[in-house]
């Protein structure tokens, strides 16, 4: 099962006896097991009826988390799962955004799914297009050069890891040495070498384009409509527009490659000679 980080997961975990009909243990732990390696360890924990143990675990890491609960004393037993937390989805289409775009109203009994699926188009987009929605980022670098993530919005600082000291801005007209930035390319430029510095920036779009908002609301609506596909012929079929292109490794319709600004089809190998 996957959770946003800060989601509170809810585990349980049902003891038996040996007729298999649930039954207390003498004691109940559990043990979590975090992305990072270390250890969380709740217990005893009581029941909250005859059998069956729960806990609440607020989550504050992304990655893989693995599950050990451990019944000990009378009906000892042992069970693992494991859960996996997702980073805070930087996404640039709402919620509402897509429900309006698939012309879904009434009760929103699939709102938790279809955010995910805003989730996945934005980063499938952010994937091919580099940086969409504004994100704050910081890189280390050496020498006279630092490439920074596209497409570069800002720069908020530059700072020397030996001492702290802040680089400025460089202004020739005032002689002052310092940096530059190159934003077509990404690239930040020392007048002299500072040592290892690190720059925070911003990178993304701001404002997002329409095209790209639109790409997101429709690659969201294909990913939706294929994951209500079935063999019962009850749906209807893709478009011609959502079949598989030759090449590529998933189905991106052509309508959204285009709203990007890809191809129509993939790029042939380059002829040298």
């Amino acid at each position: 099962m996957s959770y946003d980080l800060g989601d509170v997961v809810p585990l349980r975990v049902t003891i038996t006896d040996a007729d298999g009909n649930p039954a207390n243990a003498s004691a109940v732990t559990l043990t979590i097991t975090l992305p990072d390696g270390t250890v969380t360890t709740v217990g005893p924990v009581a029941p909250t009826e005859t059998g069956v143990y729960d806990h609440d675990y607020p989550t504050v890491q992304a990655g893989l988390h693995v599950v050990h609960w451990a019944a000990t004393g009378a009906n000892g037993s042992a069970y693992d799962d494991v859960f996996d937390v997702q980073p805070a989805a930087v996404t640039f289409v709402s919620l509402s955004d897509a429900r309006e775009h698939l012309k879904k109203t009434g009760l929103a009994d699939d709102d938790a799914k279809l955010r995910r699926f805003v989730s996945a188009a934005c980063r499938m987009i952010t994937d091919r297009m580099g940086h969409v929605a504004p994100v704050t980022l910081s890189m280390e670098g050496s020498g006279c050069t630092v490439i920074l993530e596209r497409p570069v919005i800002a720069v908020t600082s530059v700072v020397k890891l030996s001492g702290g000291d802040v680089v400025p801005a460089a202004d020739p007209a005032a002689g002052t040495t310092g940096w530059a930035l190159d934003r077509a390319a990404g690239v930040l430029t020392l007048t002299r070498s500072r040592g290892q510095v690190r720059v925070t920036y911003r990178a993304g779009r701001s404002p997002i384009p329409a095209n790209f908002r639109l790409a997101a609301l429709e690659l969201t609506g294909h990913l939706w409509r294929t994951s209500q596909l079935n063999g019962g012929g009850g749906r209807p079929s893709l478009s011609a527009d959502e079949q598989v292109v030759p090449g590529v490794s998933y189905a991106l319709p052509y309508s959204v490659r285009q709203l990007l600004g890809l191809d129509r089809r993939p790029q042939e190998g380059l002829l040298v000679g």
